[in-house]
């Protein structure tokens, strides 16, 4: 006999989120590795948006940005280990083995071209990335007994990630026991309803993000997954959206928000409850907005941020001057006319360190209290579906429980 359990847990005003894959043609053109100042980055596709549209800025300060999407923990471990991005495992043998996109001027037009690489053996080592992206902690992926050595984690946007189904799905929530076992075994045994087909419980391969991610918050060793292993988040998203049938019911996959965001009508993010949680919160406040309300105060407990991992100097510098200016623009250390990076972050799903209240150590650690020094949470729900700030151009016009003016509203 099977035994079977209904977990599921509605209640709670709860919160949902989503972004996509970019379609890159092949190229045979090598990549220009000679002209300008050349920054090669890896990982995940999590802040394409923001990417692009700082390459674009940069190529006019000659500084040229390759990116290559890479999974997480391979990235790390190629920049702590400063050995070069072997072809990603899922595209060997592919076109795409060595393609990197770049952005000449213009955030919207998207070239690609090759990275160098031994035409003789698609397996031959290409270069070492200058900078690479990851969506989880390097300790999520690997231990690292003696630290990063010269690389540091600057840490970027929050990231949120869910559990989705299908539109048709009656599933709306689910709780963190009952995804234990839904993706601990795969409903070989200890069966969750609807899930209860092994083939349409999807989840990504070891080396993904979001899978550490998941197995963090679920506590759930991330080898020991069960079910149909996908090495791609596209795919599986996809995969989800057009099941029929039967498999409407039975399906069910994770996979980061701001993916997610971008195809709200082709799947459904389910309120989920974590461990010790009377009820189910979606990452924004309620299932149709944008505001990542819950992410934001800790609610929501499934989320991490992007990490941009890069080798300095003894000062603490990043040795790739590009990769300096990179990451400065990306935090708002450095500004330039017309890039605004917490507008790009909303729209893509992304949250700024300066809209969050709370920050971790962890993957799935303790939450402690954050209170940017500049905040723009007002500013970041204004730009993801209205706020109800005091607009305000100086501190003067602000009350005193909401003293700051900044980034145009009145902030605590």
């Amino acid at each position: 006999m099977t035994k079977r359990a209904r977990l599921l847990v509605v209640g709670c005003a709860a919160v949902i989120a989503a972004l996509g894959g970019v379609a890159r043609p092949a190229s045979a053109q090598p990549c220009d590795m000679m002209s300008g100042q050349v920054l090669y980055i890896a990982g995940p596709d999590s802040m394409i948006n923001v990417l692009r549209n700082v390459a674009a800025e940069l190529w006019d300060e000659d500084i040229h940005i390759y990116y290559k999407g890479y999974p997480s923990c391979l990235g790390i471990q190629n920049i702590v280990n400063n050995g070069p991005t072997t072809p990603d495992p899922a595209e060997i043998g592919t076109p795409d083995a060595h393609l990197a996109s770049f952005w000449p001027g213009n955030p919207d037009i998207e070239m690609t071209c090759d990275l160098p690489f031994d035409a003789m053996d698609p397996d031959e080592p290409e270069i070492v990335p200058d900078i690479a992206l990851s969506e989880v902690f390097a300790t999520t992926c690997a231990d690292y007994p003696n630290g990063l050595g010269g690389v540091q984690d600057f840490q970027g946007p929050a990231l949120g990630f869910a559990f989705m189904v299908h539109p048709q799905s009656t599933a709306t929530s689910i709780s963190a026991e009952a995804a234990y076992l839904v993706f601990g075994f795969g409903a070989e045994s200890h069966v969750v309803e609807p899930w209860t087909d092994p083939m349409t419980i999807l989840h990504r391969d070891e080396i993904s993000g979001a899978e550490n991610v998941f197995a963090k918050t679920l506590a759930l060793d991330v080898a020991k997954f069960k079910g149909t292993s996908l090495n791609s988040t596209g795919l599986l998203v996809s995969q989800i959206a057009g099941a029929t049938g039967p498999a409407i019911e039975t399906s069910i996959g994770g996979a980061n928000v701001s993916l997610l965001d971008t195809r709200r009508d082709e799947v459904r993010v389910l309120a989920y409850q974590h461990y010790g949680q009377s009820c189910g919160y979606f990452p924004d406040t309620i299932g149709t907005s944008f505001d990542k309300r819950n992410i934001r105060d800790g609610h929501y407990p499934i989320w991490g941020v992007v990490h941009i991992l890069t080798r300095v100097d003894a000062g603490g510098l990043p040795v790739n001057q590009g990769a300096n200016r990179f990451i400065n623009l990306v935090l708002g250390t450095d500004e330039l006319p017309g890039l605004d990076p917490i507008a790009l972050e909303a729209e893509a799903g992304l949250i700024p360190q300066c809209a969050m209240n709370v920050s971790r150590a962890e993957e799935g650690g303790p939450l402690a209290s954050l209170q940017p020094q500049k905040p723009c949470g007002c500013y970041f729900e204004a730009l993801t579906g209205g706020t109800n700030c005091q607009a305000c151009t100086m501190a003067s016009q602000c009350p005193t429980d909401r003293p700051k003016c900044s980034y145009g509203y009145c902030e605590p």
